[in-house]
């Protein structure tokens, strides 16, 4: 496959065109685009950080024990759309589809914060996960337009203030949620979203580069269709009960759907994923010992602002505002953005994969101890500290994917990785949420409360998943070699 810049050129690297995309500007100038920029790749941060203090919220607001669909939603969508995007990216310019995707984020966003019945907001919550692809898009964008002497230090800035909004996020959400009720942090990312499709619109330049590639809309759907008709058995499983017909009638349609979605991906010319990559055996270990991992991390970001802002007459809940549990819970998104560091200061002495194997250890101790529902503050502290130390899977995964991977199919397994990860983060979050709601009590204001016994089943369900991430991470071959590459 080719690349071009005109009609009448064609050439191997992109790199041709960094000095062709807006010539002679100084470095001010890209400072500035980085900027703007960084304002759309942080959407995917702030989709998770700054929704989750809000699911207690959102179930007062709309009397519903069925949250968990404010995350799947958005992760769902993000999942499916970020490989579609991106083709349609390559062939029609980066810029142009990150201004499109951030506006059909925005619409998302404004759907929710007016919605007037729950499935009218997770419809919101679906078309914001298209945003998810703005991470992606962020980074190649830079890649293709920026000069070579700051490509380096831009891509790593784009990658470190995921962190950082991390941290900032949970203020705010705490400001808006106690201030300006839920509706707020809504409102906030469409603000959000759509700014950032303004100044990337007027003030980043595009991207000569183009390439011709097929969109696996088939793919797609049937992709789509499998997860959702599985969520929805699972999250409704407590109504309709695990053996009852209709729930085995959704296992029954979402395990055809992915056998269809298997058989089609082997024979179109360009799937949407390519499952031939789990025919080596490093990346499999990677996908399934990094991939359940990761869904630990977001069924514990899910369930540690419910547990804290659960009334104090639960027994177990500290009955903490949404400002006062991010004051709580900021340790552990500073030691978030330390665990990165680690990663890259110890990667040449220990290895991506020990990187791996110890995040989810102590992923698995972090759940472990709030499956024991602690009621001493201070141990709420120090079990999210070594939660957001946990989090240096974020970093070892996608290291150890490019480790495994040649460079012609690094953009197509890194994307496997990426969507592996949160198909399994909204798998593992479903099913802990469908056990959290076997427990479900009347609260007082109209608040849907649970029984300890709940949320002792669902971190506990976190625990299984980073262990056995731990577990099948160990699998991986300690260093690459001519004999793991892929061929």
């Amino acid at each position: 496959m080719s690349v071009s810049t005109s009609p009448g050129e064609s050439y191997g690297s992109a790199q041709v065109a960094d000095s062709a995309v807006v010539p002679g500007r100084p470095t001010r100038y890209w400072i500035g685009v980085l900027a703007v920029i960084l304002l759309l790749t942080e959407q995917s941060a702030l989709g998770f950080s700054l929704f989750a203090p809000a699911l207690p919220h959102v179930g007062a607001e709309f009397d519903t024990s069925a949250v968990v669909w404010v995350m799947t939603a958005f992760t769902l969508s993000g999942a499916v759309a970020s490989p579609i995007i991106g083709k349609l990216a390559d062939r029609y310019g980066k810029k142009k589809l990150l201004v499109v995707t951030a506006a059909i984020g925005a619409v998302g966003a404004l759907i929710s914060a007016t919605a007037p019945t729950f499935p009218i907001l997770v419809v919101g919550r679906f078309l914001s996960g298209v945003a998810f692809a703005c991470m992606a898009l962020g980074y190649t964008l830079i890649r293709d337009i920026f000069p070579p002497r700051l490509q380096p230090i831009s891509i790593s800035i784009a990658n470190t203030g995921v962190g950082f909004v991390g941290v900032v996020s949970l203020l705010l959400a705490g400001v808006f949620l106690d201030h300006f009720g839920v509706r707020s942090v809504f409102w906030f990312a469409f603000a959000f979203c759509t700014v950032g499709a303004v100044l990337t619109a007027l003030c980043v330049p595009e991207t000569p580069i183009r390439s011709k590639s097929r969109i696996d809309w088939l793919g797609a759907a049937l992709l789509t269709a499998g997860v959702f008709v599985i969520m929805l058995g699972l999250s409704r499983s407590k109504e309709w009960g695990l053996a009852d017909g209709r729930t085995l009638l959704c296992v029954g349609v979402a395990l055809a759907g992915f056998a269809a979605w298997v058989w089609w991906e082997r024979r179109t010319p360009e799937p949407l994923i390519r499952l031939d990559l789990i025919s080596h055996p490093a990346l499999r270990y990677i996908l399934i010992g990094g991939g359940v991992a990761y869904g630990a991390t977001t069924l514990l970001a899910s369930l540690t602002p419910m547990l804290l802002q659960a009334p104090t007459s639960t027994g177990y809940g500290f009955g903490l505002s949404a400002t006062h549990m991010a004051g709580w819970l900021l340790p552990g998104q500073l030691a978030i953005v330390v665990s990165g560091l680690i990663v890259g200061a110890t990667a040449r002495s220990i290895g991506f994969r020990m990187h791996l194997v110890l995040g989810a250890v102590l992923l698995a101790v972090a759940s472990a101890v709030l499956a024991s529902i602690p009621t001493a503050p201070a141990v709420i502290v120090v079990v999210w500290v070594v939660f957001g130390l946990g989090c240096m899977i974020y970093a070892a995964v996608p290291n150890l994917a490019l480790q495994v991977l040649p460079e012609t199919d690094r953009a197509f397994g890194s994307n496997f990785v990426g969507v592996s990860q949160t198909m399994a983060g909204t798998l593992i979050s479903t099913i802990g949420f469908a056990i959290l709601a076997e427990f479900v009590v009347s609260s007082d204001k109209g608040r849907i409360a649970y029984e300890a016994d709940g949320f002792r089943g669902a971190f506990l369900v976190a625990a299984a998943a980073a262990l056995i991430g731990a577990v099948v991470s160990l699998a991986i071959p300690r260093k690459r070699t001519p004999e793991t590459a892929l061929s």
